[in-house]
């Protein structure tokens, strides 16, 4: 089990927009519904598919969730993905729809801990920490999920508290922590301290690695924040636990799920500080396709992906007589020279960005100046000890020059 650490998130992203076509397709109505709320959509439906008024589709998942429980157990997942695509909703449609799933199963179902605890758990990691309402919400979503756990514990030996029980409780650790950190006041990151703290204890029990190395990385984000250092990252480590935390989703849920198609970006990103340019493009190239393919170029994995690879295929260069970052364009002259433009600065936070275009220097320079940066693919030629590399593409992994 891994929780996917999406953590609070703000809601402000736009659903689709209707075409004169569209209409729900569960009332069939092509206008507004009777309090005026418009038709919409925010998942993986095309063309003038996929779109519905939000009444008349919590109004199905209230009907899908009382069938469902009665033959499962469960309220099925008709809060949570859309039944035409089958995948998740996202953004504002996401947000109201698990705001209406914890209504649902309080009205209807709030004997059922378990159940309770899962709705609460998809709410909160909905929520934007940053916005009143939603922190307010969540301070007491965060209460009440803690005494639900106590009521449940109550109800059980110390010995029948093991399996379901302890892995639910340390979700619900991690998640609270999450919200708390968050939040990001002295406070609450004290909180978060704690909240984390009680996760690993329980993740330890249960011998859930991913998780407690999840917790451990939240923990050193918190304690770097109060000590004022930058956190200190083991490339080797990261890239590992990334590998692992890509191939768990991956398995669990294939490689179209936006979850997998994340983690995968995830995993790029740790390639590439891992100086793996090369194999960071291609996993992007592959998710941002699939993502294309399966959800539409407007959907949120896609545009994240799509960004992804862009930054992965700048090429930054040194350029040694200059003493300065550049970004590589091209080569000329059979290979001899090289076209760059820059130079590249560093922010006040310290990543890289370009200088205003009126300040910008396109350059050709010859290749005895240009450094390639660790990361950028380059073509092996010239060498002698190896020469079966010559013509194969390879990562620059270090250079002499700065």
């Amino acid at each position: 089990m891994e929780i996917e650490p999406t953590g609070t998130q703000a809601h402000q992203a736009q659903d689709d927009t209707t075409s004169s076509s569209s209409c729900c397709w569960l009332c069939l109505g092509e206008g507004p519904d009777a309090s005026g709320m418009p038709l919409v959509r925010n998942c993986s439906c095309r063309g003038s598919s996929g779109f519905a008024h939000l009444s008349c589709i919590i109004r199905y998942a209230e009907i899908d969730g009382r069938n469902s429980y009665q033959s499962m157990g469960n309220i099925g997942a008709a809060f949570q993905e859309c039944p035409n695509c089958k995948q998740e909703f996202q953004n504002d449609l996401r947000y109201h729809l698990e705001r209406a799933r914890v209504s649902f199963v309080e009205r209807e179902f709030s004997d059922d801990h378990m159940l309770y605890l899962r709705a609460l758990i998809h709410r909160v990691r909905v929520l934007n920490a940053e916005n009143d309402a939603d922190r307010a919400e969540g301070d007491q979503i965060c209460f009440k999920m803690v005494s639900i756990i106590d009521e449940m514990k109550s109800d059980h030996s110390q010995s029948d508290w093991s399996g379901e029980f302890m892995k639910m409780e340390a979700v619900v650790m991690y998640v609270i922590g999450l919200f708390q950190m968050n939040v990001g006041s002295e406070e609450s990151l004290q909180e978060a301290l704690e909240y984390f703290g009680s996760a690993i204890y329980l993740f330890t029990l249960l011998g859930d690695e991913i998780n407690i190395i999840s917790a451990k990385k939240n923990i050193a984000k918190i304690e770097a924040k109060f000590s004022g250092e930058e956190i200190s990252h083991d490339e080797g480590n990261d890239l590992e636990f990334s590998k692992r935390q890509y191939k768990y989703w991956l398995g669990k849920l294939g490689e179209q799920h936006p979850i997998t198609i994340r983690r995968g970006e995830l995993l790029a990103h740790a390639l590439y500080c891992s100086n793996q340019g090369v194999a960071a493009e291609r996993l992007l190239a592959k998710m941002a396709a699939i993502s294309r393919q399966v959800h539409g170029p407007t959907h949120n994995c896609t545009l994240s992906a799509t960004s992804a690879l862009k930054d992965v295929k700048d090429r930054r260069v040194f350029i040694d007589s200059r003493r300065q970052w550049f970004h590589a364009l091209k080569y000329e002259n059979d290979g001899l020279s090289c076209v760059v433009r820059g130079p590249v600065v560093e922010s006040a936070g310290g990543s890289s960005s370009s200088m205003q275009e009126e300040h910008m220097l396109t350059l050709s320079l010859p290749i005895t100046d240009v450094f390639p940066g660790p990361g950028t693919p380059v073509v092996c030629q010239g060498l002698s000890e190896r020469a079966h590399l010559n013509g194969k593409i390879g990562d620059t992994r270090g250079f002499n020059g700065g």
